[in-house]
């Protein structure tokens, strides 16, 4: 019972992230794969979940490839999310 309470908990949790992270703005989930993730810009799919798409957006060809056609903005943001989250390391 309580392996069926802690995978729903991590269901919901998994639910909350998605709803608060800015990058499902840019970018959808492709069913029945949860760590596939499709561009609302590119409008491909890639494998890696919303950090590889995170990366991608940023165009740092870290992992995935760069589209050039990530509106210049966005790229800032994601750039600069990025970058923070290094130096908290």
């Amino acid at each position: 019972m309580w392996e069926t309470s802690r995978s729903t908990l991590s269901r919901m949790s998994q639910a909350k992230k998605k709803e608060v992270d800015i990058t499902w703005q840019h970018c959808e989930s492709v069913p029945p794969y949860r760590l596939q993730v499709k561009c609302k810009y590119y409008f491909h799919a890639c494998w890696g979940g919303i950090a590889r798409m995170k990366h991608h957006l940023a165009r740092t060809k870290i992992n995935v490839s760069a589209y050039i056609s990530v509106p210049d903005d966005v790229k800032e943001i994601f750039f600069k999310l990025l970058e923070s989250k290094d130096k908290k390391k």
